[in-house]
């Protein structure tokens, strides 16, 4: 099962005093990363946990500043503990990942994905199945995983109709069954995921009904 994508999305919703995070928008949508970076600055620094979770973002990806894992979970922390559940899940990825001056930490990275999931991140909740399946900081159970990646995918959630399809396909775990693994590519598929439109073209060109 390939490793989930994280959620390192940016938060672009405004309030009425957000004129450093739309400025920062503008900026970064024009690929000016750095001036987005000082944007998101000012507006975290004025408490802002849009800004602090895009600025977060950037330090993560190392867009227009040097990657600095250890400022990013910073950040994260800060909009984790505010209640953006988006923010606990990438915490959550950092610990997993444990790099940088951010030890990996299988345990706090399970933790946090449970704190995303269980306020309705989906992403979280399949960070959280990842780590039922692989047994990451956290008994491995993938009847679980494979639970939790059908309520994601329910939710038309691209990772979680991806991993499960991947599940019934390879049978770890779970019973092996390609026509369902079929099913669920088809519909990662229409849902714009490119990895399940060859996956369910192969199956399809070996005759799985």
């Amino acid at each position: 099962m390939n490793k989930l994508i994280l959620a390192l999305c940016l938060v672009f919703s405004i309030n009425l005093n957000a004129d450093f995070l739309s400025d920062g928008r503008a900026e970064y949508s024009n690929n000016n990363y750095k001036e987005a970076v000082a944007l998101w600055e000012l507006s975290c620094d004025e408490g802002s946990m849009q800004g602090c979770n895009n600025l977060a973002y950037m330090y993560a990806t190392g867009r227009g500043t040097h990657i600095n894992e250890l400022r990013a979970s910073e950040l994260y922390t800060k909009t984790c503990e505010a209640g953006d559940m988006n923010a606990c899940s990438n915490l959550g990825g950092i610990y997993e990942n444990g790099v940088g001056k951010v030890r990996q930490n299988f345990n706090k990275a399970t933790q946090l994905y449970i704190k995303s999931c269980n306020g309705g991140c989906d992403i979280g909740c399949n960070n959280l199945a990842d780590a039922y399946y692989r047994g990451r900081g956290i008994r491995q159970d993938a009847v679980k995983a494979a639970g939790i990646f059908n309520e994601t995918c329910k939710k038309n959630n691209i990772y979680g109709c991806h991993s499960l399809a991947d599940m019934h396909r390879k049978g770890k775990g779970i019973q092996r069954n390609k026509s369902k693994a079929k099913k669920l590519y088809r519909k990662g598929c229409q849902l714009g995921n490119g990895s399940s439109c060859r996956r369910y073209n192969r199956l399809d060109e070996e005759g799985v009904k």
